[in-house]
């Protein structure tokens, strides 16, 4: 079997933590957006990054209902009169935390793009699975945000529109599976589209069983990967 190499974890963090990515162009723009103020904008770097953190955390382990705004508080440091300083509403923070990850998917999945360097679409899709589920970047309060928004946003006391964390995942498979069957290694008899969204949504479904600790051993999870997918849809 081809060995890839894969993007290397993150540095070491406090247990719990989130790793911290905040673009500063995601900062000004959100306050454009009024879903911060700019009081937060001017806070000291390390200050925001703590609010962040707890945010992701606490939102991941309570979900929207569960977390209130005093325990968010006493988390990261702040007073409640500061968190209405800093945000217009608990809704808000939550708009700002999804946004931010958000930002921070799209440029791992950008570089995951640029690293890869295999050719047939089975090694693709392992390689990005790989990198999802075995060599995930991703620290473990960020894997429960990721699932909280993703599977449990519909049950929450908040409702906002158009956030798919998963579609950067989703673009990708489909990418490769348009080259796929291009080259003729995925069979063409079948709606291109169709194919790419049915083998992101398997692929999706492993990443959230993993992420909720149901895991398989590495051999186990790509034999059924790969068996899967492409004793349906090979050429």
């Amino acid at each position: 079997m081809t060995v890839w190499s894969y993007p290397g974890k993150p540095s070491p963090v406090a247990e719990g933590d989130a790793v911290v990515r905040i673009d500063e162009n995601i900062i000004a723009e959100l306050v454009a957006r009024s879903i911060i103020h700019d009081t937060f904008r001017r806070l000291p770097l390390e200050k925001r990054e703590r609010v962040y953190q707890s945010a992701l955390r606490l939102f991941g382990e309570y979900g929207y209902d569960g977390l209130a705004v005093d325990h968010l508080c006493r988390e990261s440091g702040i007073s409640k009169g500061s968190f209405f300083q800093y945000f217009p509403s608990k809704a808000h923070l939550l708009e700002f935390c999804i946004l931010v990850f958000d930002d921070y998917l799209s440029n791992w999945v950008n570089e995951l793009k640029q690293q890869e360097q295999a050719v047939l679409a089975r090694d693709r899709l392992l390689y990005l699975f790989r990198a999802l589920v075995t060599n995930s970047r991703l620290h473990a309060a960020e894997q429960k945000f990721f699932l909280f928004i993703n599977n449990a946003m519909d049950h929450a006391g908040v409702r906002l529109e158009n956030f798919d964390l998963e579609r950067h995942f989703h673009e990708y498979v489909a990418e490769i599976v348009r080259r796929g069957v291009e080259t003729r290694e995925i069979r063409g008899d079948y709606e291109v589209e169709l194919t790419g969204h049915l083998v992101a949504v398997v692929i999706g479904a492993m990443i959230n069983r993993e992420y909720r600790g149901a895991r398989y051993t590495r051999a186990e999870m790509e034999e059924y990967l790969i068996s899967f997918l492409f004793d349906g849809i090979k050429a």
